[in-house]
């Protein structure tokens, strides 16, 4: 199977190569990026060079090789849906986005005051909404809270640098601010795609800024660093709280030697997926979209409805003595939640829908002004493709709102009108 993947991976890339398609605004390229990294690189390791299976360490019952062999070919279903829904019947979305394009060349904001006393307010309240969710020691609360209101609260702190670094550019003042936030958010030690998607958001933009398709060499070089950092950013943010020192060379040292020995758990995603995927099949459980449903309440507090379903039930319905997924809060993959909802053809047709969304917001709104709602709501949602893409339609839904309310805020803000 890995076999297969390798050759996938290989046509899906010499594709947009030839076809000249290659733009890291284009979510099918993230997509692949995300597949190939999570996906096919571990997949290598596992078959061809007998890196250990990572996540039996937290089961009994063992994942096995043909387990994770079904959740490669579902992970690569999942991938030719996702790249089919993208690229077919596009054609009047690129009309549009070449309409939108010289229309929008130049503009300005109708709301501009409305707009100002927004970036006035953001401030105040991402610095408030850090504390109000903070694990630094002093101002530390005895537990996370994962509930709507907190969460978004807890978001505030790096999103507001975000916007502010949107509307106003890349300056020194505004940087500050929101590395000042990265560290922040860092020692907390919980929550680290509030550090990683961030600097996606931001590279996404700059991008955008400079006519660049894809980044420098150095900021590759510093971006792969960040990754290596952001694996162990649970045990640094635990050195902190317990006053140990931290070394980053050597954080960074290990964190490469476990990513390259396949003995990285942040690397782990197709053993868990495979590990729930077998618990599936085991079980024989079909949920025919009944795991979509705790979408629907999310917004409800716990203190008013104290049943209410949480969000990952259907993971404690589905697990197997020595498989204790909710316990765990394992991760499926968007391929794992569609053969759970509706077997193959759901893997399938779920990315292949989610794909037309993204087709949507990139061939429409990628070559508009960046002060466009547009483009910012294609930044948004390419930020959350990797929560989409690691733990299904939950995140699609989710993310945007839980997360980056004030974003989703300032695009209902925006109203641009075009200048000659």
């Amino acid at each position: 199977m890995i076999y297969f993947d390798v050759l996938l991976v290989v046509f899906l890339f010499a594709y947009i190569k030839f076809n000249k398609k290659f733009n890291l605004l284009n979510p099918a390229i993230i997509f692949l990026l995300f597949h190939s990294f999570f996906v096919t690189f571990k997949g290598i390791q596992i078959f061809l060079f007998d890196a250990k299976i990572v996540s039996n360490q937290w089961y009994s019952t063992f994942v096995t090789v043909e387990e994770i062999e079904k959740a490669i070919l579902l992970a690569d279903i999942s991938l030719i849906g996702f790249f089919i829904g993208f690229f077919v019947l596009k054609s009047n979305f690129i009309k549009k986005g070449k309409y939108l394009e010289v229309k929008f060349q130049n503009l300005k904001e109708k709301r501009a005051s409305l707009l100002k006393s927004y970036l006035l307010l953001i401030i105040p309240l991402g610095i408030f909404g850090f504390f109000s969710f903070s694990f630094v020691p002093g101002v530390a609360q005895d537990e996370i809270v994962y509930e709507t209101i907190p969460l978004i609260l807890g978001s505030l702190g790096i999103v507001s640098a975000l916007i502010l670094i949107y509307e106003k550019g890349f300056k020194p003042i505004y940087l500050i601010f929101f590395f000042s936030m990265v560290i922040a958010y860092s020692l907390q030690g919980t929550l680290r795609f509030r550090v990683i998607l961030p600097f996606v958001f931001l590279l996404l933009l700059y991008l955008k800024i400079n006519n660049l398709k894809f980044p420098p060499v150095k900021y590759i070089v510093i971006g792969f660093l960040l990754l290596l950092l952001s694996f162990p950013l649970k045990e640094i943010g635990k050195s902190f709280q317990e006053g140990d020192s931290i070394r980053l060379t050597e954080v960074i040292s290990d964190s490469y030697e476990e990513v390259s020995s396949g003995e990285s758990g942040d690397l782990s995603f197709i053993e868990q997926s495979a590990a729930m995927v077998g618990a599936i099949d085991m079980k024989d459980i079909i949920f025919y979209g009944g795991t979509y449903k705790p979408i629907l309440f999310f917004w409800v507090p716990k203190k008013i409805w104290t049943e209410k379903p949480k969000l990952n039930q259907w993971q404690f319905d589905i697990s197997i003595s020595g498989r204790e997924f909710g316990e765990l809060g394992q991760i499926s993959m968007l391929s794992g939640e569609s053969y759970a909802n509706f077997r193959y053809l759901g893997v399938f047709f779920v990315s292949f829908f989610v794909a037309r969304f993204y087709a949507f917001l990139f061939f429409v709104f990628h070559r508009v002004n960046f002060k466009h709602p547009g483009f910012l709501l294609l930044l948004l949602f390419n930020m959350v493709l990797f929560q989409v893409w690691r733990d299904g339609m939950i995140s699609f839904i989710m993310f945007p709102i839980t997360n980056y309310l004030p974003i989703m805020i300032l695009y209902f803000i925006k109203k641009p009108i075009p200048v000659k």
